[in-house]
């Protein structure tokens, strides 16, 4: 599992396999007045990562384009993304969970190995991290991850989203990853980019 991957296919709208995501009644709100304000323009009052190249948060950062590196160092895995150089974290040591002292949008991640399958569960993603570009949460959501490897270069995660407050209940997802040469990444300013397209 560890290297470089790249998804194979660069996802926008995060849904279950049958496209019907559960919402509550106050999650299809909250997701209708995102909607609202995509239409609208008005970007910068829903969606920060677009407006100002903040961290796009858990599980948003697991379906960007670019490439991530995953390291592993005293048992902790270390995924390091090429957009914005971002860093995640997963503990593998099965220490007590411990709340950030800030506000982290890539929540805290724990993980353990069960046979082949890499089980990660995140929480604390603040609200304001969504869950792909329209999608919303609570701060109560869990987000399971299990990573596994379907051949020596593709690499499958199975995301699911659990948060009663905005979903009926838990749904899940899946993307792929193909391996990628092993290389240095560029620089990458997602500030630089927002500041070219406004002077365009």
């Amino acid at each position: 599992m560890l290297g470089v991957w790249q998804i194979t296919t660069p996802v926008v709208d995060l849904r279950p396999a049958d496209r019907t995501v559960p919402f509550t009644k106050k999650g299809e709100e909250a997701y209708r007045t995102n909607l609202r304000l995509k239409k609208k323009g008005a970007i910068d009052d829903y969606d920060v990562m677009t407006s100002r190249c903040a961290n796009p948060g858990m599980p948003r950062m697991m379906i960007t384009a670019k490439r991530f590196k995953i390291r592993e160092l005293f048992n902790v895995l270390t995924f390091d993304f090429e957009w914005n150089r971002l860093i995640r974290q997963i503990d593998l040591r099965g220490l007590p969970l411990e709340k950030p002292l800030g506000t982290r949008f890539t929540g805290v991640s724990r993980g353990r190995w069960v046979g082949d399958t890499l089980e990660v569960e995140t929480t604390d993603v603040p609200p304001e991290a969504l869950i792909d570009q329209l999608l919303p949460h609570s701060w109560d959501m869990k987000v399971t991850e299990r990573y596994r490897l379907l051949d020596a270069d593709t690499l499958e995660d199975r995301i699911t989203i659990t948060d009663p407050e905005y979903y009926q209940h838990p749904w899940e997802a899946r993307v792929t990853y193909k391996r990628q040469p092993f290389v240095v990444f560029a620089e990458d300013v997602c500030l630089d980019r927002l500041a070219s397209k406004k002077g365009q």
